[in-house]
């Protein structure tokens, strides 16, 4: 028996909870994952604030762009390397979130996976700008080079976190069905496109962290922190919106449940 369509099975799920009345939602869960997030959120802050106060300045936009010196590579095949990265996310957002998504219905942004490949695609645009120009002190304002810094340790942070957790999803919280609409566990292409896809932006943050100089400051923790809960709000508005939540640690159809998992993330 062949499987069923994806994108039919996609539809009808979607179909299926928009019929569903939100209100039957428990307003406790609903009422104690807004508090949850809002409070995080407002710790983050703070410590974004308290680290900044504490250890002022910034990092050098010429130690930003410059190459370690190691295994032969020079600051210009860094840059290049980077530049690559970002036109590779170019194109993922073209082709996977814009192309495919319109013609097919896929998951777009929905999942976690695609905000940190997006994410770590601008980051290697950033530190790109600041190898391949002469004079990046000069060329690159402060602003940049701060957020190149900051949005590298947002990356390094969310890589490992959703590699983590895809990898503890797939042997203990397989979601083939969800994704596939049948459970063909372990042979479920998606899965594994998911695994693939955080292993290969783990790759490309060892390959810069090994040949460039970028540092990843503890300052800078908060920001991994909202970065995330700007991700739950998200996953929140698809849940309204379509009537899919991405993970149950942010549905509030799964009841008290939820919370363990949201306080978790």
């Amino acid at each position: 028996m062949d499987a069923p369509d994806r994108h039919d099975t996609m539809v009808e799920a979607t179909e299926l909870a928009r019929n569903n009345e939100y209100k039957s939602y428990h307003s406790g869960v609903v009422i104690a994952s807004y508090c949850v997030v809002a409070v995080v959120a407002v710790l983050a802050a703070r410590d974004v604030q308290m680290q900044r106060a504490a250890r002022p300045g910034g990092v050098s936009a010429d130690l930003v762009g410059a190459a370690a010196g190691k295994d032969g590579v020079s600051r210009f095949a860094l840059g290049l390397g980077r530049l690559f990265w970002l036109l590779f996310g170019v194109f993922f957002i073209g082709y996977h979130l814009c192309y495919e998504n319109i013609l097919h219905h896929t998951d777009g942004m929905e999942y976690l996976s695609d905000w940190t490949i997006v994410l770590l695609c601008f980051v290697m645009g950033l530190l790109s700008w600041h190898s391949l120009v002469k004079d990046p002190e000069g060329s690159v304002p402060g602003w940049v080079t701060e957020l190149a810094v900051i949005t590298y340790g947002v990356a390094w942070s969310s890589n490992i976190m959703a590699t983590v957790g895809a990898w503890y999803s797939f042997f203990f919280y397989p979601i083939c069905e969800t994704l596939e609409g049948v459970n063909n566990w372990p042979w479920c292409y998606l899965e594994w496109y998911r695994l693939t896809e955080h292993g290969l932006n783990m790759l490309v943050l060892l390959g810069d962290w090994r040949w460039g100089c970028v540092p990843v400051r503890r300052r800078d923790l908060g920001w991994s922190v909202l970065f995330l809960e700007v991700y739950a709000l998200w996953a929140w508005f698809l849940m309204f919106e379509t009537g899919r939540c991405p993970y149950d640690m942010f549905d509030f159809a799964t009841g008290w449940g939820e919370l363990p998992w949201l306080i978790a993330a």
